[in-house]
Parts: C-alpha cells; structure tokens; sequence
C-alpha cells in the first residue's frame, strides 16, 4: 500500500508523534523501495555494497579502533 493515497500521511510522518519506520517511509519514494527490494542486478549491488559497509564498520570498531577494547584498571597508569 502506497503512501500518496492516504491523505496527511506525510504530514503525519514529519510530526513529533510519527515512529521513525514512519519518517523513513516518508523519506524514501515507493519506486526506491521497491527496486531495492526487487529481484534486479543492480539491487543485488546494493544489498551486497550496503552489507560490505555494515562489515566494515564493525571490523574497524572491534579491530582498529580502541572502543572495542576492554576498559585497563585505573591503578594501571601510575
């Protein structure tokens, strides 16, 4: 069901009491959201270069970054 023929759904969406599956429904058009969820090659691409970004984010933050280390004793310093 599409957005555009319910009146003041996107009003709704941009207002304080929308959740925020509401206000991104509001954000992405219904042609976006069906290629992305399609069956096409280059949506294919999408999934699989949004994927790549998600790993990469958490191989930098539990391999390079020190956010992912466990916190040294305070004592440790002196």
């Amino acid at each position: 069901m599409s957005a555009e023929g319910r009146p003041g759904e996107v009003a709704r969406a941009a207002g304080r009491g929308a959740t925020a599956f509401a206000r991104l429904r509001a954000l992405t058009p219904e042609r976006v959201r069906t290629w992305f969820y399609s069956d096409a090659a280059s949506a294919a691409v999408a999934w699989f270069a949004a994927v790549v970004v998600l790993v990469a984010v958490l191989g930098w933050f539990f391999v390079l970054s020190p956010y992912g280390a466990p916190a040294s004793p305070v004592y440790a310093e002196f």
